[in-house]
């Protein structure tokens, strides 16, 4: 959204109001110094140094009514420039440390300007509304704790953030949208359901999954391979270390020199755990010549790599050190690449479709900035090729500048779930750079050296990152075909076992029409000497899509009460395998 959008103007005029509030509260209590208080998406916040004084929540109520007195005055929001000397003796004037930093670290040309709301000013560069009084509605919602400018040797700030939009009906809906969000939280509902857990002895980031964990996570990925070894592609392996002169070449210990690395103690070899996969994957191409007739030569292999993150960044599946990739890699002639990123771009809506998410398009693409492998001319290829494809096929999408991975641009596949949050899946990636630093060679049909093109692609991503946001986007009530759980029995008395046995040899050898390895039906059978109600609640909680619940009436009719997420009705023990295929 647009910084000189009416909203965002709201949002940054609010930052100032609740600074403003603070001050007339809290300073003659205790010394405030501000540090920055942008708009942000759904709101704004203020970083603010207390000194000794803690501000929570509980301060909210006050701090508000003051906004709203504020507010209510209508006060104009003056703009005023001001020379860097002036500028710096303002913010020494009036005890802004943080104020003379920024002051000081802005560039000699840039124009320096404050804004002033009643007795309250402040250094920014706008934009603002008129008066306070054209604020829209909002509401202060959390305090945090952050380090200035991010950095964690620096001083710990308090953060109160805001929401604000334009009316307080939209402010509703968005808190009634997050309110659902928290009871879709793939923390809490992974737990609930018995998915994925983690240890303190283990470490942060580094999730294990349970057995029925386990089952969404191979079914996820299996759906997704199958996908490529429709087109051919093929399985290769490779180790989880290398040594750390692989990623010099590829380019990647020059942008992440933090990489983990360690000393073999028995050789000396400088070695890394990888953070990727492709260099691996372009020596399996280097290992034997190559001919234009092999290309496109596809490899694809489902494998993690390590990412090392500050331990403020992690949480749940969202944020992990240790991330699974449905990785594939693609060594191909420039005269391939239209076909395969067709093949790709057909994949993914398929996909997307089959779970239920909408998919529009990023282009991502490089910035000026020098973090870049590859010549200028490679990258001017690639971003037009890559936007070419994109209208050829007619998706929906955007670009997006400074997004593009290292090596090359890419297309990003963004998802909207259920709460209408955006979250990006699926990226294809073109790459140049990667094979003329491996000095990647096919002999063409000339007889002379050529160097193919690299496609990266993966089209759940991590599947980690991608569990929370299925989680959350179902609220743990999978699609039939991919519970864990898909089906559960539950006996009114003992006098029903020989009919559920009979049910079972019905239901043996069902198979999902579905192109993956877990298509068997996944049932269980709950005959505990338990009341029935007690059953229903316990498969409710577990968010098993289908209950067939049996008693002696059943057996009397040959049929089985069916109950699903929303609905119940009969069905005939002969109908059940076609009733369970439409599900």
């Amino acid at each position: 959204m647009s910084e000189e959008s009416n909203v965002m103007k709201m949002r940054h005029t609010l930052s100032h109001i609740m600074a403003a509030a603070i001050k007339n509260l809290y300073s003659d209590t205790t010394t405030i110094q501000f540090g920055i208080g942008p708009a942000i998406d759904t709101g704004f916040y203020y970083d603010i140094d207390f000194g000794d004084m803690k501000i929570s929540e509980e301060n909210f109520a006050k701090i508000e009514k003051e906004m709203r007195k504020i507010i209510a005055q209508k006060l104009p929001l003056v703009r005023e420039e001001k020379t860097r000397a002036e500028a710096l003796k303002w913010a020494k004037d009036n005890g802004q440390k943080y104020k003379v930093e920024i002051i000081n670290d802005l560039p000699e040309d840039e124009t320096i300007s404050f804004y002033t709301l009643g007795d309250f000013t402040d250094l920014c560069k706008g934009p603002h509304v008129e008066d306070t009084g054209k604020v829209g509605a909002f509401k202060l919602e959390k305090v945090a704790g952050a380090y200035w400018r991010g950095d964690e040797k620096r001083e710990m700030l308090t953060r109160i953030y805001g929401l604000a939009f334009e009316t307080k009906e939209e402010l509703e809906a968005y808190e009634k949208q997050q309110e659902e969000a928290k009871q879709r939280d793939h923390r809490k509902l992974g737990k609930e359901l018995d998915l994925f857990c983690f240890s303190d002895l283990v470490g942060s980031g580094l999730p294990m999954f349970t057995p029925r964990g386990t089952i969404l996570r191979d079914i996820l990925n299996d759906f997704a391979q199958s996908y490529r070894i429709r087109n051919g592609y093929q399985k290769v392996c490779i180790p989880h270390i290398a040594l750390v002169d692989l990623y010099k070449t590829s380019g990647h210990y020059e942008k992440f020199p933090e990489m983990l690395q360690f000393v073999s103690q028995e050789s000396g070899d400088h070695l890394a755990l990888k953070p990727v996969n492709c260099p691996h994957h372009s020596q399996i191409y280097a290992s034997q010549p190559r001919s234009y007739k092999e290309l496109p030569i596809k490899y694809l292999e489902t494998t993690m790599v390590y990412r090392d993150e500050r331990k403020g960044e992690l949480g749940g599946l969202s944020r992990v050190r240790s991330i699974t990739q449905d990785d594939s890699h693609v060594f191909a002639t420039e005269d391939q690449i239209g076909q395969v990123f067709g093949e790709l771009i057909a994949s993914a809506q398929d996909l997307y479709e089959r779970i239920g998410m909408k998919l529009k398009l990023r282009l991502s693409f490089r910035d000026d900035g020098d973090g870049y492998t590859g010549t200028p001319e490679m990258w001017e290829k690639a971003q037009s090729a890559i936007q070419a494809m994109a209208e050829e096929h007619k998706i929906d999408c955007f670009i997006g500048i400074g997004e593009a991975a290292m090596y090359g641009p890419k297309m990003d596949f963004m998802a909207t779930d259920a709460l209408g949050r955006e979250w990006q899946v699926a990226t294809v990636q073109l790459d140049y750079a990667t094979p003329t630093r491996f000095g990647l060679e096919y002999t063409d049909v000339d007889g002379s050296k050529k160097t193919p093109v690299m496609i990266h692609c993966a089209l759940v991503g991590s599947i980690e990152r991608f569990m929370s946001v299925l989680i959350e986007h179902t609220a743990g009530w999978f699609p039939f075909w991919m519970a864990p759980e898909q089906l559960r029995i539950l006996t009114v008395n003992d006098s029903v076992n020989d009919y559920v046995e009979k049910i079972k040899a019905e239901l043996a050898g069902f198979e999902l029409d579905i192109p993956i390895e877990h298509n068997k039906l996944r049932m269980s059978v709950d005959d505990r000497n338990e009341s029935l109600g007690k059953k229903i609640r316990e498969a409710t909680k577990m968010k098993i899509p289908c209950v067939l619940i049996v008693g002696p009436k059943d057996v009397e009719a040959g049929e089985v009460s069916v109950r699903l997420r929303d609905s119940e009705q009969k069905v005939k023990l002969a109908a059940l395998k076609k009733f369970l295929r439409e599900l």
